[in-house]
Order: C-alpha cells, then sequence, then structure tokens
C-alpha cells in the first residue's frame, strides 16, 4: 500500500494494513516501501473506503445473525421474558448477553481459534 499523502478519516486503517498486511506483501520492498508506486495502484489504496464498507455490512450482517441464534436458542428459555415474549431486560439494554454479545463471540472465537466458519 503507498502513502496517499493525504490525512482523511482512513488513515488509521491504512496504518492497520501498512502494519498488518504490507508487512507481509510480495509487492514489498526490504526496506518496507511498495514496490508499486509509479507503476499501478495497489488495490488497497484504490479500493479502501469499499472494502471498509464490504467488511462492516459483512459484521453487521453477522451481528444479526448472532443476535437471531441467541434469540431462538437461548433467549426462548430465559426466564426474564414476560409471557409474550418480550424481554424487558433486553430492550432496556440491561441483559448482558445482548449488551455484549459482540464481545461474546470475539471471547468464543479467540478459544475455538479463529472465526473458521465465515
Amino acid at each position: 500500500m503507498a502513502d496517499s499523502g493525504t490525512d482523511d478519516a482512513h488513515q488509521p486503517y491504512r496504518e492497520a494494513i501498512r502494519r498488518r498486511v504490507c508487512a507481509v506483501c510480495l509487492d514489498s520492498a526490504a526496506d518496507g516501501s511498495c514496490r508499486l508506486s509509479g507503476l499501478r495502484t495497489c488495490a488497497l489504496d484504490q479500493h479502501l473506503p469499499r472494502v471498509l464498507e464490504a467488511i462492516r455490512h459483512v459484521r453487521e450482517c453477522r451481528d444479526d445473525t448472532y443476535a437471531a441464534a441467541i434469540e431462538a436458542r437461548v433467549c426462548r428459555h430465559c426466564s426474564d421474558r414476560d409471557d409474550h415474549g418480550a424481554c424487558a431486560l433486553r430492550q432496556e439494554g440491561r441483559c448482558a448477553l445482548a449488551v455484549y454479545l459482540p464481545l461474546v463471540v470475539e471471547a468464543i472465537e479467540e478459544v475455538d481459534g479463529g472465526d473458521e466458519e465465515a
């Protein structure tokens, strides 16, 4: 990923990609610079906003999928639901499972060895 020279909202992502991706990229020079500079634009530089959008979309869909699975497999057995199946704790943001679900998923994925099913 070549240095775009811009100080935009994407800069933290560019830096993170440089650390994690450019460090192992086949187009990286020994000094860490991008050998594509002047030849062509790196796809990560060229499409970064769209890459971020796509990854965020998948993450959001995944979170929705996890929430639906928890509701179907866990919440329906919870004693905090009323006779109609509604949960005041969840609606008020006081259910730890609902509030911290993304962190719970990350912790489980960490123990299971990553996100192998996605």
